[in-house]
């Protein structure tokens, strides 16, 4: 069974296409961001929701909806530059022929903290698994 993961490609994407983006990387794995003026403008991405169709599951193949969550933190005065740039860079990107095209589920303010924003937004891409 392939893995239909795709945080790898996700931040290869990211790294080609947002090039204001000092640090891109795995949330999971990521170090903490000590220093907001060397280490930012970044971009945080992780699998956050991994979700099957349970009326399909008879079948060799079901549909599975993958969710990345991406946390934007940089300064307000560069928010909206580098929140475009990732959806730009994102918005309907097919990654595979085994994935459909990466659809914008939302977005929100989780901390301003002096001149800082942390924005996270989601992202889905469909795919199937097959066993």
């Amino acid at each position: 069974m392939m893995d239909p993961d795709i945080i790898d490609d996700l931040l290869a994407r990211l790294a080609s296409e947002c090039p204001g983006l000092v640090t891109i990387n795995e949330a999971w794995f990521a170090e903490p961001i000590d220093d907001f003026d060397a280490q930012t403008p970044a971009a945080l991405a992780y699998l956050a929701e991994d979700a099957g169709e349970a009326l399909e599951t008879l079948r060799p193949t079901q549909r599975v909806t993958l969710t990345y969550g991406i946390w934007l933190v940089c300064e307000r005065a560069d928010f909206r530059a580098q929140r475009q740039a990732l959806r730009s860079a994102l918005m309907g990107h097919v990654f595979s022929e085994h994935h459909d095209p990466v659809a914008y589920r939302g977005g929100q303010t989780t901390d301003i903290r002096g001149a800082l924003i942390w924005w996270r937004e989601f992202w889905t891409v469909d795919t199937w698994l097959h066993g």
